[in-house]
């Protein structure tokens, strides 16, 4: 019985993230102004990570990799409900970008190598593409980080805003509204790092979904071809 339970969980386990990602995504800009609501956000972003985890646990290398970036981002954001260093904040922002990165990197490879569409690729599919505007918008808190006053919103430093914790929901904002290059321009790159990684996400937005759709169209194709080849030898 747990055999088939984990086998079941296995089968289907980019399905399981999607819902993980997207419920944060929903969830964290409606109640991001709820103090007592940031320890329930920070348990479902803990869940995800450990849930993308899961989802490269595959290859016994490339999991313990992703656990040496995983643990530092944790720590940092969870140390951050006790006290306030803002070491610790840089190395939450900062290994959560590359953990976010390299899960979807991972995760890409995993879908393209897939030689049959079913709905669990097609749910990673969607992950990569929400894991990397959450990779974007951790290193959009980054460069804000290292250099306040890099980003501006309706023309005010965004560095003015106060408290630190705002950052991030408007980060995810921004980076998704640049990742499918809507440009509502509300939320500006100022300084030539975040100009640079703001065109480069919406550039690789564009590329990824050219290249995701001419891939399944092409394991769709090549899939209806063989079958029709079953059937006329049969």
């Amino acid at each position: 019985m747990a055999n088939n339970a984990l086998e079941y969980i296995a089968k289907y386990k980019f399905i399981y993230l999607l819902v993980a990602l997207l419920l944060f995504l929903l969830i964290h800009p409606i109640f991001e102004h709820l103090v007592f609501a940031r320890i329930l956000l920070q348990i479902l972003d803990s869940a995800i990570l450990v849930t993308a985890i899961y989802a490269v646990s595959q290859n016994r290398k490339l999991l313990i990799f992703g656990i040496l970036l995983l643990l530092p981002a944790m720590i940092g954001s969870w140390s951050l409900y006790v006290i306030e260093i803002p070491a610790l904040e840089l190395m939450a922002r900062s290994f959560s970008a590359l953990f976010f990165g390299f899960a979807a990197t991972v995760m890409m490879l995993n879908v393209f190598s897939e030689e049959e569409v079913t709905v669990d690729t097609i749910s990673g599919a969607i992950c990569v593409y929400l894991m990397m505007g959450l990779t974007w918008a951790f290193i959009y808190s980054v460069i804000e980080f290292l250099a306040p006053g890099s980003f501006t919103i309706n023309k005010v430093p965004l560095s003015l805003g106060g408290d630190r914790y705002y950052e991030i929901p408007l980060f995810l904002y921004y980076s998704f509204v640049t990742l499918t290059t809507l440009g509502y321009g509300d939320i500006t790159p100022l300084t030539p790092p975040a100009r640079a990684f703001s065109y480069v996400e919406a550039i690789i937005g564009q590329i990824f979904v050219a290249v995701l759709i001419a891939r399944l169209v092409g394991l769709h194709i090549a899939r209806s071809t063989s079958k029709d080849s079953d059937r006329s030898i049969g």
